[in-house]
């Protein structure tokens, strides 16, 4: 019982439908509000896409467990969001809702991840009354590790085409702590995304209050080195930022890349949508994963702009800037740099160091200039 009101006191219920969520018969049936997509092989608004929905360049489809989706006891349903158009292999993120809400409430994130070129895999929570936030992460590491199986499994949508060392962890409200805290079991995730988090850990050990069952938050639930990036909004009266968001993000050691970005307005529910902000909530998304997940460089910079959304935004990343030429950034330009500028050629990357002549493409012409550079 004490389990369900400290729940009830961290949480609000978010649960809806949309076209998205629907199959190809309930689809037609609200056909006088949606139409079914034959490319993308889903549901989607009259108007052709799901409004404001700010999808990036690429097509995507989805599968589930009812199309051979490798099943866990760890967590209720899942879905799989993958590009079709992309360069594969894909790094992938793994997403939890909060308290009492659906799987399906966060789709609007598996679609626009997709459509940005990457894997997202959204899961349900199994008992609402009995898994915790600590279950919760457990549950983010086991769908991973089916993602890692999808890869494997001959009749996957997804066979050979997931990056198997690059993987995120996100969640809304408890979720979000859950994906936090993830971090602090697997030293491996590359990158966090908690929106609108909320976190308390059983910890007979550092929690003193037997009148909450011994959960709390102290530093050392937030003991991670993967970087990590807090979304609240001004209005969330469920996690307000000040008692949570901000507690998380002064949890999280210094030593560990960390930003907070806070909604102006909004409410615990903003998280839920990519497109808030005029859909600076999601670019941010996006440009936090194409840095940390990708390895690219080039967002760092724009990380670092304040979006004009934001109420509050803070962060410790810092920019380093690099010699053009040092591919692998030890400030020495040698032979390395010129193998290493050989494979992205030869693996179709891009690594803006490694463009001497800044115009977009890596090939013999900024191997010759590195060569030069040693020279001289």
């Amino acid at each position: 019982m004490k389990k369900i009101i400290l729940f009830a006191s961290f949480f609000i219920n978010y649960i809806y439908a949309e076209c998205i969520d629907l199959n190809y018969a309930d689809c037609i049936y609200w056909s006088e509000y949606c139409e079914w997509n034959d490319e993308t092989s889903q549901c989607q608004d009259i108007d052709g896409n799901d409004s404001n929905n700010n999808y990036g360049p690429f097509q995507f489809s989805s599968f589930n467990e009812s199309d051979g989706l490798i099943s866990s006891d760890n967590y209720l349903a899942a879905t799989v969001f993958y590009p079709i158009d992309a360069l594969p292999p894909y790094a992938s993120i793994v997403i939890v809702p909060g308290a009492f809400s659906a799987e399906s409430t966060l789709h609007q994130w598996g679609l626009y991840y997709a459509s940005h070129g990457f894997i997202a895999m959204t899961i349900g929570i199994n008992d609402y009354f009995n898994d915790d936030m600590s279950d919760l992460a457990y549950s983010l590491l086991d769908a991973i590790e089916v993602l890692k199986q999808e890869n494997n499994r001959i009749e996957s949508p997804i066979l050979n085409k997931v990056d198997i060392d690059n993987f995120a962890t996100s969640g809304w409200s408890i979720g979000g702590g859950a994906a936090q805290y993830a971090a602090t079991i697997d030293s491996s995730l590359k990158a966090v995304i908690a929106l609108n988090p909320g976190l308390a850990i059983q910890d007979y050990e550092n929690c003193d209050n037997p009148d909450y069952d011994y959960y709390c938050l102290v530093p050392e639930h937030l003991n991670h080195i993967s970087p990590v990036l807090i979304i609240s909004s001004e209005g969330d009266i469920e996690n307000p930022t000040d008692t949570d968001a901000v507690v998380h993000y002064n949890y999280t050691p210094e030593t560990t890349t960390k930003m907070l970005f806070e909604l102006e307005g909004g409410n615990h529910g903003t998280g839920l949508n990519p497109n808030a902000g005029s859909g600076e909530l999601g670019e941010k998304v996006i440009d936090w994963l194409n840095y940390h997940l990708l390895d690219n460089l080039d967002y760092c910079d724009t990380l670092l702009n304040i979006p004009s959304s934001a109420n509050q935004f803070y962060t410790n990343l810092q920019c380093q800037g690099f010699f053009p030429g040092d591919i692998n950034g030890d400030y020495i330009i040698n032979v390395q740099d010129i193998v290493l500028t050989v494979n992205l050629i030869m693996s179709g990357e891009y690594n803006s160091a490694a463009d001497l002549n800044s115009d977009s493409v890596i090939n013999v012409l900024d191997i010759v200039q590195i060569i030069n550079i040693i020279l001289n």
